[in-house]
C-alpha cells in the first residue's frame, strides 16, 4: 500500500503526487489558499481569504505605524519607520550603502563582497534576484515537461508505426502532422521577467534562457500536456512558442480546477451586477428628490425676492411722504455691514452671482445673512470653506450639546469685548433651549463650563502659557470632568471665536439691526451724511501721490527679493535665527498709540469675563525670562495637529486644513492697480509675522522679508487686530495700503484670522499631545 502524506492546511492524507511541491497542499487547499505576493513587502505568503492582500508581518506593522511609504532605495511600499524599508535598512547596516542594480538600474543592490552570492556574476537587487530565479525555475520545469513529453510521444509513435506499418490512414496522419509542424513558424525563445510589483522588465541577453535546437510546435505542446499526468496548462496563443510567454503567468492548479474558479467568478459578477442595479435605482430616486428640492428652493427664492421688493417699495413711499410733510428724518449711525468699508464695495456687481448662492445657503441654514457673511462674501471661495466649518461646529453632531457650544462661543467673544458675537450667540443660546439663568453671568453657569475659563483667557491672550497641567486639570476624573472629545471641540470653538472677534474689529463689522444698539439713529446734522471717499480714505491731494509711491516701492521690493532668492546661495541657520530674534524684538516697538481710549465693557459682556485685567503680553520683554520659542518644525499643523484633531473630532481636521489652505493660497494676482503679480511672498510674510508675535518660528523662513514687505503702519494694524482687536480703529484701517482695494484689506484680515487660530491651536494641541504621551 502506497504511503500517504498529510496536507499542511487541512491535515487530510493524500498520495505524494496529489500534493503540491514546497507547500505540500492538496488541490482544494491550493484553490482556497493560493500563494500570493504581499501588497507592501512583496514577499510570498499563503492567502487566508480573498480580502487578505498583505502578509501577517505587514498587517501588524500597519496597526502599529499606519500605512507605509515607498522605500527611498527599492521603491517597495514597505517603509513603516522612516524612509527605508526594514530589508534595506538591515542590508545597509551590514553591507554599506546600496549600489546600482545591473538589471533595473536603481540604487537598491547591496554588495556582499562574495562573488558566489552574485547571480551569474551580476550584482542584482532583491526583487530582480527573485525574478531571475523564478524565470530559471520555470524554464527548468518547462524543459523537463517538454523533454518527458517528447520522449513519450516518440515511443508511442514508433510502437504505433510498427503495428500499422502498411495502413494508408496512418501514413496520411503522419503526413498531416509533419506538414502542420513545418507550416508553423519557429520563433526564438524570449523571456520577460516579471518584477515584484507586477511590471514587466525586459531581461538582458545574459538572463535569457538559451534557445533549444528544435522548439516543439503548439500542437505538440498541447498533446504533450494532455498525455503527461499532472502537467500544468499554460495560456498559450496560436503561433506562439512555449518559451515566448512569461513564466509568472502559469497557474499552479490543474486544468480541472479552472472550472471551479470560473464558476465562482461568474457568481461574483452576477452578484455585483445585481448590486449595481440597486445602486442605480437609489441614485435615480435621489436625483428625483434633489430636482424637487431645487424647484421648491427656486420658488421660495422668487417669493422672498418679490416680498423684499415690495417692502423696499413701501419703505420708499413712506419716506417720500414724510419728506413731503417737511419732517426731518434721523440718519442711521452705521450704514451697511461695515463701518470701514462702503456698502457699494461689498455689494459690487462682479461677484453678485457667486455671493448670492452663498447668501441663500446662509439664510436657509440660520434664517439671516449676517454682516460677517456679507463682508466675507468679497471672497466667495473662502466664505464657502468658512461656512462649512462653522456649520459643523454649531449645528452638526458632536460631543457637546448645542446650548453649551453657544455658551462657549459667548465666553470666547467676551474675552475680546466683542458685543456683536456675544449678542448673536445669546440669542442662539436661548433659541436652542439654553437656561436663561446662565446668561446672568459666568458665575451662574455650571462648574464644568466655569472650569474652562482659565484656558479660555490663556488661549485668547497668551497661548504659549498652556501646559499639559491645564489639560490634565480639565480631564481629571470627577463630576465636572471633560472627556477628550469634548475638550477638543471646546478648544476649536474657543480659538475659532477668538479669531473671529479679530475679524469683526479688524473690518469694523456693524451690529445687526435686530441687536441691541444696532438700530440706533442720530438727528440729522448740517454736514452731509456720507463723507467723500477721498477724506474717508485719506488719499486726496499729496497723500494720494504718496500712496501711489508706496505701491510702487512695495512692487520694487518684492521684485528685488525674488531676484536675491535666485542669486544668493543660502542663509545659514544661525543667521535665520538671528533675524527671527531681531524681528521678535522689534515687535515690542509695534503697538497702537497710547492715547487710544480703553473700551468700557458693557454689562452684558462684562458678566462673562473673569480677571478682565489679564490681556496680551509681549512674547519677549526686557528684564524678563522669555518662554522658549515654538519651532514649527518640532510640532506643525501638517504633521501633528491635523491628525490629532481628525482622530478625536472626525471631519473637523479636514475642514480646518481646507480653510487654512484656501486663505493661504487665495490670490487674484493683483496688487492695487497692478495685475499679473505673484503675491505669494507677501501673503507668507503676513502669515509668518502673525505667528512671530505669538512666538512661533519657521527655521526655513528668512524673517528679513517681513521688514522689507510690511511697512510700520501695516505691522501696527496686524499686531493690534491679532493681539488686542478691541483697540482697532478706522484710522488704523485707512492708514495702511492706502491705494489698495477694500477686498485686499479684507483678505489681510482673513489671513490674520486663520494664522491666529492656527497658532493658538498648535499650542493647545501640543499640550494635549504631551498629556497623552
Amino acid at each position: 500500500m502506497a504511503a500517504l502524506y498529510a496536507c499542511t492546511k487541512c491535515h487530510q492524507r493524500f498520495s505524494f503526487e496529489a500534493l503540491s511541491q514546497g507547500q505540500q497542499l492538496c488541490k482544494e487547499c491550493r484553490i482556497a489558499h493560493p500563494i500570493v505576493k504581499c501588497t507592501y513587502c512583496r514577499t510570498e505568503f499563503q492567502q487566508e481569504s480573498k480580502t487578505n492582500t498583505i502578509c501577517k508581518k505587514c498587517a501588524q506593522n500597519v496597526k502599529l505605524y499606519g500605512t507605509p511609504k515607498p522605500c527611498q532605495y527599492c521603491n517597495v511600499i514597505a517603509a513603516f519607520i522612516g524612509n527605508k524599508c526594514q530589508r534595506c535598512t538591515n542590508s545597509e547596516k551590514k553591507y554599506g550603502p546600496p549600489l546600482s542594480c545591473e538589471q533595473c538600474k536603481q540604487q537598491c543592490a547591496f554588495d556582499r563582497k562574495d562573488d558566489r552570492k552574485k547571480v551569474d556574476g551580476k550584482l542584482l537587487c532583491w526583487l530582480c534576484t527573485l525574478s531571475y530565479k523564478r524565470v530559471l525555475q520555470k524554464t527548468k520545469e518547462q524543459r523537463k515537461h517538454l523533454s518527458s513529453s517528447s520522449r513519450t510521444s516518440l515511443q508511442e509513435k514508433e510502437q504505433f508505426s510498427r503495428l500499422s506499418s502498411g495502413s494508408h490512414y496512418n501514413s496520411q496522419k503522419t503526413l498531416s502532422t509533419s506538414s502542420i509542424q513545418n507550416e508553423i513558424p519557429k520563433k526564438k525563445p524570449k523571456f520577460e521577467a516579471i518584477s515584484a510589483n507586477g511590471d514587466s522588465v525586459p531581461s538582458s541577453p545574459e538572463m535569457l534562457c538559451p534557445p533549444t535546437q528544435s522548439a516543439p510546435s503548439v500542437l505538440v505542446q498541447w498533446a504533450a500536456s494532455q498525455q503527461s499526468p499532472g502537467a500544468h496548462h499554460y495560456p498559450v496563443s496560436q503561433g506562439t512558442d512555449v518559451l515566448n510567454f512569461s513564466p509568472d503567468l502559469a497557474l499552479d492548479s490543474p486544468g480541472t480546477d479552472h472550472f471551479v474558479i470560473i464558476a465562482q467568478l461568474k457568481e461574483e459578477v452576477a452578484t455585483l451586477k445585481k448590486m449595481l442595479h440597486q445602486k442605480d435605482q437609489m441614485i435615480l430616486e435621489k436625483e428625483k428628490k434633489i430636482t424637487e428640492l431645487k424647484a421648491d428652493l427656486q420658488y421660495q427664492e422668487s417669493q422672498m425676492r418679490a416680498k423684499m421688493n415690495q417692502m423696499e417699495k413701501t419703505h420708499k413711499e413712506v419716506m417720500e411722504q414724510l419728506q413731503d410733510r417737511g419732517i426731518k428724518l434721523p440718519r442711521q449711525l452705521g450704514r451697511g455691514p461695515s463701518s470701514f468699508i462702503p456698502v457699494e464695495e461689498i455689494l459690487q456687481e462682479g461677484t453678485e452671482r457667486a455671493q448670492r448662492q452663498l447668501f441663500i445657503e446662509a439664510f436657509v441654514s440660520t434664517g439671516r445673512v449676517g454682516n460677517i457673511t456679507m463682508v466675507m462674501g468679497l471672497h466667495p471661495e473662502y466664505l464657502a470653506s468658512f461656512w462649512k466649518t462653522q456649520y459643523l461646529l454649531l449645528h452638526l453632531d458632536g460631543p457637546l450639546p448645542y446650548h453649551k457650544r453657544h455658551y462657549i462661543a459667548i465666553m470666547a467673544a467676551a474675552r475680546h469685548q466683542c458685543s456683536y458675537l456675544v449678542g448673536f450667540h445669546v440669542a442662539e443660546f436661548l433659541k436652542v433651549g439654553g437656561n436663561p439663568g446662565w446668561l446672568q453671568g459666568l458665575h451662574c453657569a455650571p462648574q464644568k463650563l466655569r472650569n474652562l475659563n482659565e484656558i479660555n483667557k490663556i488661549l485668547a491672550h497668551r497661548p504659549w502659557l498652556i501646559t499639559k497641567e491645564h489639560i490634565e486639570a480639565l480631564l481629571k476624573t470627577g463630576e465636572n470632568s471633560w472627556s477628550l472629545a469634548e475638550l477638543i471641540q471646546a478648544l476649536v470653538l474657543l480659538t475659532h471665536y477668538h479669531s473671529l472677534a479679530s475679524f469683526v474689529f479688524g473690518c469694523g463689522i456693524n451690529l445687526e439691526t435686530d441687536q441691541e444698539g444696532g438700530h440706533a439713529f442720530q438727528p440729522p446734522s448740517p454736514r452731509s451724511c456720507d463723507s467723500s471717499p477721498a477724506s474717508e480714505d485719506g488719499v486726496s491731494g499729496s497723500s494720494g501721490r504718496d500712496a501711489m509711491q508706496e505701491v510702487e516701492v512695495l512692487m520694487a521690493r518684492m521684485k528685488l527679493l525674488q531676484e536675491c532668492q535666485l542669486e544668493e546661495e543660502g542663509v545659514t541657520q544661525e543667521e535665520m535665527e538671528t533675524r527671527f530674534e531681531l524681528e521678535k524684538t522689534e515687535s515690542l516697538l509695534v503697538a497702537p498709540s497710547v492715547d487710544i481710549a480703553e473700551h468700557t465693557l458693557p454689562p452684558n459682556v462684562l458678566c462673562f469675563v473673569e480677571d478682565p485685567e489679564f490681556g496680551y503680553k509681549d512674547f519677549t520683554r526686557k528684564g524678563e525670562q522669555a518662554p522658549p520659542t515654538f519651532r514649527a518644525q518640532d510640532y506643525s499643523w501638517e504633521d501633528h495637529g491635523y491628525s490629532l484633531i481628525n482622530r478625536l473630532y472626525p471631519d473637523m481636521g479636514q475642514l480646518l486644513d481646507e480653510k487654512f489652505q484656501v486663505v493661504y493660497n487665495l490670490t487674484y494676482n493683483t496688487i492695487a492697480m497692478h495685475s499679473g503679480v505673484d503675491t505669494t511672498m507677501l501673503r507668507r510674510a503676513i502669515w509668518n509675522y502673525v505667528h512671530c508675535v505669538f512666538g512661533i518660528r519657521y527655521d526655513d523662513y528668512d524673517y528679513g522679508e517681513v521688514n522689507q514687505l510690511l511697512e510700520r503702519s501695516l505691522k501696527v494694524y496686524i499686531k493690534t487686530v491679532a493681539c488686542y482687536p478691541e483697540r482697532a480703529t478706522k484710522r488704523m484701517y485707512t492708514h495702511f495700503w492706502r491705494r489698495f482695494k477694500h477686498s485686499e484689506k479684507v483678505h489681510v484680515n482673513l489671513l490674520l484670522l486663520e494664522a491666529r487660530m492656527q497658532a493658538a491651536l498648535l499650542y493647545a494641541l501640543r499640550a494635549i499631545t504631551r498629556y497623552m504621551t
